[in-house]
């Protein structure tokens, strides 16, 4: 098979400015958004999140922060805030947050790009959902103990095409400023309303079979700012 990166960071952000206006209404518990809202579906939301996770170098991505102390603001613009997946089994994250964001996060995601002459966005999105995302096997989301949703199976979104502007250093593993175009992504997601003012706990994640198996769960103790 060929040799072919794929990037499957749970809730692993952007030089894109968010523009959608979402409801600024505090919930006292989880209120997901449905995955086509009133600004961008998920899939757009999921192309957003990756501009903004392929734009920072790995030494300080806030993919692998193993606190989140020091990487959770970066990047942060608008009324979504993105939180990082991890590419590890198990992390735990500490994030103050202003009041009135909402919240994007993957329970379990993946990416493709440069694809080989021969090959599509259409095979690359193939790739992606039979080699990783079609073999997700469980997903998890809780705030404050509570269920996010009913069945997160229904929170899989695939991208539009995008790109990304990679620095020295990034993700992608090169030494040299890269340019990604084009790249697709598929994966489950989770847009939720802003939180009440306070402290929160948030877990989340998920497992596939995909790539040999792969499991990662994210707990954020969040400090939401009054």
């Amino acid at each position: 098979m060929k040799n072919r990166k794929f990037h499957h960071l749970t809730v692993m952000l952007a030089f894109v400015v968010v523009t959608c206006i979402l409801p600024i209404v505090p919930a006292a518990v989880a209120e997901v958004q449905p995955i086509e809202t009133s600004g961008a579906s998920y899939g757009e939301w999921g192309a957003r999140w990756w501009e903004w996770a392929f734009s920072f170098p790995a030494a300080n991505n806030p993919i692998f922060e193993s606190s989140g102390a020091v990487n959770c603001a970066r990047g942060q613009t608008g009324n979504v805030w993105f939180l990082a997946g991890a590419s590890e089994a198990a992390v735990t994250r500490s994030c103050t947050i202003p009041q009135g964001k909402s919240l994007f996060l993957p329970l379990i995601n993946a990416a493709s790009y440069d694809p080989f002459p021969e090959e599509t966005t259409i095979s690359l999105r193939q790739q992606i959902g039979e080699l990783f995302i079609d073999l997700v096997t469980d997903l998890d989301c809780k705030l404050d103990g509570k269920p996010c949703a009913k069945n997160l199976f229904e929170f899989r979104a695939q991208s539009p095409i995008f790109e990304a502007i990679v620095p020295a250093g990034g993700i992608a593993g090169n030494a040299e400023r890269r340019f990604l175009d084009p790249m697709v992504s598929d994966g489950y997601w989770l847009l939720l309303s802003p939180l009440r003012p306070g402290h929160h706990v948030l877990k989340f994640g998920g497992e596939s079979t995909g790539f040999g198996g792969f499991s990662t769960s994210v707990t954020y103790h969040l400090t939401v700012l009054h």
